[in-house]
């Protein structure tokens, strides 16, 4: 290749270079003129700043890098980076979303938690980080809100990954009246614990001014009762419930919360006064302790 071929491809590249630079940057522009204007229509709530954004103009998913948030309340937090992956642009609620907000941080102060800052201390946080997915997606035809995953991944707290599905939901309009009359389908839980839990027994235990083991033993025996009287009266979902929690309780490992109704169950009893064995009972909840581990 001779001198001047060279210059002439080194020159043409060096200009799409500039040309693909350019867009780039007007595009990060664009996006963040974007997220401006919808974080500033909700600013009676929360002021938020961030660092950069990117809108990508092929599958609309958008990215955002260092987040600020103030609310109103005078509650913060941080966010390293949001991520919505798909979102549903033409309706109101949207009917189908998926994304994540990693790195979130939040300190523990009153402002933040309320009273619950106090005891956060206790356990040792000066700040709680963690980081949320979700996914979920909503059929007008069958008025079926499937929700697929909601994860909170939280530093040495704990993981929660749940997922269900809900009948009779009408969507058709903003506001929560949609939800009356809406029925559970079914449903799952998985608790992971990774240091929550038994520093929640050490902290009860201190307020009680008994050991760790002399409140556990004493907590055990509670649900041990609970338990006897679930098995008299028949109920098999309170009697499972209790055995389980007992077992996690001694080895606070891995929780799995299933909700299996034999026919779908309106979400309103909850509401409607009865006892927390009736809606085990009611919705077909069923807890394992530490499955995982068994041989």
């Amino acid at each position: 290749m001779s001198g001047k071929s060279f210059l002439k491809l080194f020159l043409t590249l060096a200009l799409l270079l500039a040309v693909v630079g350019g867009g780039y940057f007007k595009l990060e522009e664009f996006s963040a003129a974007k997220v401006r204007e919808a974080v500033d229509r909700h600013a009676d709530l929360v002021r938020v700043d961030f660092e950069r954004a990117l809108l990508n103009p092929f599958d609309k998913s958008l990215h955002v890098w260092g987040l600020d948030c103030r609310f109103i309340s005078g509650a913060s937090c941080t966010v390293r980076k949001l991520e919505v992956v798909s979102f549903d642009h033409e309706h109101n609620p949207p009917r189908f979303f998926r994304g994540r907000v990693q790195g979130v941080s939040v300190p523990v102060e009153f402002i933040n938690l309320g009273t619950l800052a106090r005891d956060f201390r206790k356990m040792g946080y000066e700040k709680l980080d963690f980081d949320l997915f979700a996914d979920y997606s909503y059929e007008d035809e069958t008025k079926r809100l499937s929700v697929k995953s909601i994860n909170f991944d939280g530093t040495d707290l704990c993981r929660v990954s749940a997922g269900f599905n809900l009948g009779d939901v009408s969507l058709r309009g903003p506001g929560i009246g949609g939800f009356i009359g809406t029925s559970m389908l079914d449903g799952s839980l998985v608790w992971q614990d990774l240091s929550l839990t038994n520093k929640v027994v050490a902290l009860s235990a201190e307020s009680e001014g008994l050991g760790i083991d002399a409140y556990r033993d004493r907590l055990r025996e509670s649900l041990q009762l609970e338990m006897q009287e679930a098995r008299s009266l028949g109920n098999g979902y309170a009697e499972n419930f209790y055995a389980e929690l007992i077992k996690f309780i001694e080895n606070p490992e891995r929780l799995v919360v299933r909700v299996e109704p034999a026919e779908p169950v309106p979400l309103l009893y909850v509401f409607m006064g009865r006892s927390f064995e009736e809606l085990l009972d009611l919705y077909g909840i069923t807890v394992e302790a530490n499955f995982y581990s068994r041989k």
